[in-house]
This record gives structure tokens, C-alpha cells and sequence, in this order.
């Protein structure tokens, strides 16, 4: 039972993590087309999200295998 909880917090942590990262830099990019960001914020939106959906397969990963996000192994 603790296992599958511990995957089910890992892939709510997944959600959120895309929820935080991927959210803000839709908008920057947004904010960029509608000419009220400069145009490295391209840059910057993209890294947000690069590092958002890595986390999130991270998070993932730890889900399918039954593993709470901020442990490394199984308890």
C-alpha cells in the first residue's frame, strides 16, 4: 500500500512540477508574440520548460516505480 502511495505522490509531484514550469513560459512566450517581452525571453521560457519536463519525467520515473519524491529508494 505504502508503495503505490508513494508512486501516487511522485506523480502528483510530476503535475505540479509541469503545472510551475510549463505554465509561466507558455505565457512568456505568449508575452513575446504580443510584442510586450523582449526576445530573449524566448530563450529564457524555453529553458523553464526544458528543465520543467526533465523534472517531470524524473517524477515520473520515481512513480512507475513506487518511489516517494524526495527518496531515492524504496522504503
Amino acid at each position: 500500500m505504502r508503495r503505490y502511495l508513494d508512486g501516487a505522490a511522485s506523480f502528483c509531484a510530476a503535475l505540479l512540477t509541469l503545472l510551475i514550469c510549463v505554465v509561466p513560459a507558455w505565457f512568456t512566450v505568449l508575452a513575446v508574440r504580443a510584442g510586450i517581452a523582449p526576445l530573449w525571453a524566448y530563450a529564457a521560457a524555453g529553458l523553464l520548460a526544458v528543465v520543467g519536463i526533465v523534472l517531470a519525467l524524473a517524477f515520473g520515473r520515481k512513480g512507475l516505480a513506487g518511489v516517494a519524491p524526495t527518496r531515492q529508494r524504496r522504503r
